[in-house]
């Protein structure tokens, strides 16, 4: 499988509100690994807003839930300060390390999770990489973007172009509303 085919995500939406999760759960779905910097929050934004906690509690009652980051211990510990979750920092996506310390934290196994995170390049890759499945959402607010995201996006433009060529059913299926709403 190519770098680009492991960059498509299982299903795409607008945010992390609008995921089906009863659908998941009834597919036999039992944690999520969300990203924090602009899955969840905005880079410029320091800890998760009560609505964010509220939405999380309610998600416990029927997954295990990872918070799984590439940002420092500081900038995680900080925003997860209000709502008890385990997570993982330095999480160096798209390697297999941090998705690997994320299951063994979740106690779960791969074919019963879900990554979720607004990245192709990280959040996707890596989590196709280890073999576990992928929703994409849209940045929370794509300006907070540190440099090497920016960097990051602009190799993720380069792999949608040759989804959209090679594989026009899937990039209209999962990936035309992602690069339309950025």
């Amino acid at each position: 499988m190519s770098v680009y085919q492991k960059c498509i995500p299982h299903a795409y939406h607008a945010s992390i509100f609008e995921i089906p999760y009863q659908t998941l759960k009834e597919t036999g779905i039992k944690s999520l690994f969300f990203d924090l910097d602009n899955t969840i929050i905005a880079y410029d934004e320091t800890v998760l807003s009560e609505k964010h906690i509220r939405f999380f509690k309610k998600l416990q009652k029927d997954f295990n839930i990872v918070i799984i980051s590439n940002s420092h211990y500081k900038r995680v510990s900080g925003a997860l300060k209000n709502f008890d979750v385990p997570y993982v920092w330095l999480a160096k996506k798209p390697l297999k390390s941090g998705f690997k310390k994320a299951l063994k934290l979740a106690g779960t196994k791969k074919e019963v999770t879900i990554v979720i995170g607004d990245q192709l390049m990280t959040d996707v890759y890596g989590a196709t990489r280890f073999g576990i499945k992928s929703i994409l959402v849209a940045s929370v607010k794509r300006k907070s973007d540190r440099k090497i995201t920016q960097i990051n996006r602009k190799l993720e433009k380069i792999i949608l172009k040759k989804i959209e060529k090679k594989l026009p059913d899937l990039y209209e299926e999962r990936l035309k509303a992602y690069v339309h709403e950025q």
